[in-house]
């Protein structure tokens, strides 16, 4: 059935199909502003979203209205869904993203879509699984850009900064139960390296690791922590533009961002092609977008992928 059947969702008129990318429950996406047949004329700029919810929550009726709204600015959108934290350790996640976006790339003729003109936008846990999709090997190949909304660049600090003597928000005490979640394992931070496991996901110590010799477990646990962090595969010229937001008082800090910024110009980015942007308040993820000026920020960015292709396939 994966291999493009239509699997629910609206009828005739509504702009909104449902297919099956994968044989799993859980790969699904819902595409907007298409045919569903050969599309003749001009091609589009596809949008593809990963949505949030600290890996584990489903598509959310906010993401659909804006899926919505994208798509009447002129791309064919799809709104992803992914296996969660609770089901599958990492890297189920971002295989699901790139398996989606691989599905959508074989059937651009059919959505009426430029596979050179494909852009990822996902916010907070979404920003995350956009993010390291984005640069896992050489993203330009088949991403135009990426937008990122309050991304989880580094789960590993996320974890971290949660275990503080205030133990931060509520939002950072969800972050860091379902960061080890994603693991599959707790990091140690302690110099015997020992791990507290979280299910079957099994996982070179990142800055802040011990540097001392750990247990073989607890060293592919922090394995896993370290290719969570797109940080650690960014490959500059290799991955795709990025805008990547956040809000002032946003509860996953703008650091994350920044950090990959410098990795990519530090690996030959041009700096016009990642570009960080923080506005007022203290809006986060998708709530971002009702931020004055953000959701034309957006918009206009994306738009502009339309003059940056990334190379012919």
């Amino acid at each position: 059935m994966h291999g493009g059947a239509q699997v629910r969702e609206d009828g005739p008129g509504t702009g909104r199909r449902g297919y099956a990318y994968g044989p799993l429950p859980h790969q699904r996406l819902v595409a907007y502003g298409h045919a569903g047949t050969a599309v003749p004329g001009p091609r589009r700029t596809g949008v593809v979203i990963v949505h949030g919810g600290f890996w584990y929550q489903q598509r959310s009726a906010g993401w659909e209205s804006w899926a919505r709204r994208i798509s009447g600015a002129g791309p064919v959108v799809f709104n992803l869904d992914y296996r969660p934290n609770t089901t599958a350790p990492w890297p189920a996640q971002r295989d699901d993203v790139l398996r989606a976006l691989r599905w959508i790339g074989k059937r651009a003729g059919r959505f009426g879509v430029d596979p050179r003109r494909i852009v990822l936008v996902g916010s907070s846990a979404g920003g995350q699984l956009a993010a390291a999709a984005g640069v896992y090997g050489a993203g330009r190949r088949h991403l135009a850009g990426l937008v990122a909304l309050s991304p989880v660049i580094d789960p590993y600090r996320s974890w971290k900064d949660a275990g503080g003597k205030d133990r931060g928000t509520p939002g950072t005490a969800q972050m860091r139960l379902n960061t080890a979640r994603l693991a599959g394992c707790e990091p140690s931070a302690r110099p015997d390296g020992t791990a507290r496991r979280y299910g079957s996901g099994a996982p070179e110590a990142g800055e802040g690791e011990p540097r001392t010799p750990v247990p073989r477990k607890a060293a592919l646990c922090l394995r896993v922590w370290r290719d969570m962090s797109a940080v650690h595969r960014a490959s500059g010229r290799d991955d795709p533009p990025m805008l990547l937001v956040h809000s002032r008082h946003d509860f996953v800090p703008v650091w994350h961002s920044e950090a990959l910024r410098a990795a990519e110009l530090a690996r030959g980015m041009p700096p016009g092609e990642a570009t960080v942007a923080t506005v007022p308040g203290a809006a986060h993820g998708g709530g971002l977008l009702v931020t004055p000026g953000v959701e034309r920020m957006v918009l206009n960015w994306i738009a502009a992928r339309e003059r940056t292709a990334a190379p012919d396939r």
